[in-house]
């Protein structure tokens, strides 16, 4: 498991990073997992609007990282994030884990192995609440 010892600057650089190849090439999403999935049903998002909220993090919704890619060593590290989200006519916000990282590939998309309601507790470093 992860810690969440990365300092802000460093959170921040490595969101710049992600943000700006994102835009260019894209992110590509783990759809093979249910829970992201069932997520956007459940909060009734079409696939498109997980960019949005991705491109809009900020390095306060750090939550973990980086930490070891399971997809394997010749994948950048992965860096988790936590960010809450609204359905339509609710006022509480739903806690969405997010789990994110840049390839190491050149020319290559960026990739979000998770979007989905968190399973856990997340206890940020640099911020109160969702």
């Amino acid at each position: 498991m992860a810690d969440n010892t990365a300092t802000l600057d460093e959170v921040a650089a490595f969101l710049k990073e992600f943000h700006q190849k994102a835009k260019i090439f894209g992110i590509i999403y783990n759809n093979d997992k249910e829970e992201n999935m069932q997520t956007l049903f459940d909060l009734e998002l079409p696939p498109d609007k997980r960019d949005e909220y991705i491109l809009n993090l900020l390095p306060e919704d750090y939550y973990q990282g980086p930490s070891d890619n399971e997809y394997g060593a010749e994948e950048g590290p992965v860096w988790m994030f936590g960010i809450g989200i609204k359905k339509k006519g609710k006022r509480k916000k739903i806690p969405i884990y997010i789990k994110i990282y840049i390839t190491k590939y050149a020319n290559a998309s960026t990739y979000c192995i998770s979007f989905h309601k968190a399973k856990f507790e997340m206890k940020f470093p640099y911020k109160t609440e969702l």
